[in-house]
């Protein structure tokens, strides 16, 4: 007897289901915008304190170039310089192909920046992530991670053979109740956190988790995307922050692609560690190696961070600045308030739209952060807060927000 199949065929992408609820989504978008999406915007210029969209210079807190190092004419130059030197690309996998004597300064550097022994170098941030969780662990080992980590981390999870569960956001009390009685049951446990989550704004309890991988004999990973060049008094992260030693955390995951000025990631720990994912690393070892221009452009950020305190003063100033003047507004930052991500919860998503594209029309621009990147009602407009800002230009982007509100008939939760 010929077996009959339940499955629906789909030959046709437009079919498929996923691509049925995303039509539905970007469709209510557009109608709340009247067609103006307020997504992959388009700017012709560095991403600074101001940008230029449009052929207009525009007050931009949608960027991650924190401390200005994108656009900065030290870093162009270091850029252009590498080029002349090596060219435009690694043009192969460092494995084979060969090293590059700046890429293993860069490695150098950034290990004595983050206090560790060693520092891989990867293209990607995303893939960094990626590819490390997902091959650090394997079959008998378990991966606990916070409930809050970026995409990468759970894409990264998912790849992974290893057993893993997240744990409530920053909840140290939690994790510590996982472990408790699982530990014993795994070889090897990683705990995955970030140093500063991106949607909330806030910094992860890195100290109480030190204790706990202490405590249980666990790595620790911290994601420090948004922590490096953010905290510290030269922008080292959670180590400088919280004043931790060298040895408390074993993985420092970070990217060059935000406060470094530059694309890619980098893992710097242990020297045992990195020698062998050096050697053992998918994401490494077939990969192409990053391009000498972003890292000639990331060590000079680097160093210009250690060597120019100013730089930081204006970072934390801003950062202060920006949380004062929200709260004298009465606006809810969220978990926000000593890093440079501040979101403005919303509520609503077609509000946060019309908020966004309004704001645009005004010179402001600040994306907005809806579900599934956020729950649902609780959609935000990110405001991201650089170095190269000033106090007039926050003022003035906080002031129009809450007038923009009133006169498109939206209340801001308090």
């Amino acid at each position: 007897m010929q077996e009959t199949s339940s499955v629906k065929k789909i030959t046709r992408f437009e079919d498929s289901p996923e691509f049925q609820a995303f039509l539905e989504r970007h469709q209510e978008m557009v109608e709340a915008t009247d067609n103006h999406d307020p997504y992959f915007a388009v700017h012709d210029s560095p991403l600074t304190d101001t940008s230029i969209m449009g052929g207009r210079r525009v007050l931009n807190f949608g960027s991650y170039n924190y401390v200005g190092m994108s656009g900065r004419k030290e870093v162009s130059e270091a850029a252009k310089e590498a080029i002349d030197l090596y060219g435009t690309s690694a043009s192969g996998s460092r494995l084979l192909a060969g090293e590059k004597t700046l890429t293993q300064t860069l490695e150098k550097e950034l290990a004595a920046w983050k206090h560790t022994e060693d520092c891989l170098v990867l293209v990607s941030g995303f893939g960094t992530n990626q590819t490390f969780v997902g091959n650090f662990c394997g079959e008998g080992d378990l991966i606990v991670y916070d409930s809050l980590a970026h995409n990468s981390i759970w894409q990264g999870c998912q790849m992974s053979r290893a057993t893993c569960r997240p744990f409530p956001h920053n909840d140290a009390a939690a994790l510590d109740r996982i472990l408790s009685t699982r530990r014993d049951k795994f070889g090897k446990v990683l705990i995955i956190i970030e140093g500063a989550y991106s949607m909330d704004g806030d910094i992860s309890d890195v100290p109480a988790m030190v204790a706990i991988k202490k405590k249980y004999g666990c790595f620790l990973m911290v994601d420090e995307a948004h922590s490096s060049c953010v905290l510290g008094e030269t922008g080292g992260g959670v180590d400088e922050y919280f004043h931790l030693q060298p040895d408390d955390i074993d993985i420092k995951m970070g990217t060059l692609s935000k406060g470094l000025g530059a694309c890619g990631g980098y893992l710097c720990g242990p020297r045992s560690i990195i020698e062998y994912m050096r050697y053992s690393l998918p994401g490494f070892v077939f990969s192409v190696g990053i391009s000498p221009a972003l890292a000639a452009a990331a060590l000079t950020a680097c160093r210009l961070l250690q060597q120019d305190p100013s730089i930081m003063k204006r970072m934390h100033h801003n950062i202060a600045f920006f949380k004062q003047q929200a709260k004298a507004r009465k606006l809810n930052i969220c978990l926000a308030g000593e890093t440079a991500v501040f979101p403005v919860l919303i509520g609503n998503d077609l509000a946060a739209y019309r908020l966004s594209n309004a704001l645009i029309e005004k010179g402001i621009f600040v994306p907005p952060a809806v579900f599934p990147a956020v729950p649902r009602d609780q959609a935000r407009l990110r405001f991201c807060v650089i170095s190269e800002h000033t106090d007039e230009e926050i003022v003035k982007a906080l002031d129009c927000l809450v007038e923009t509100a009133k006169e498109l008939g939206i209340t801001l939760p308090e």
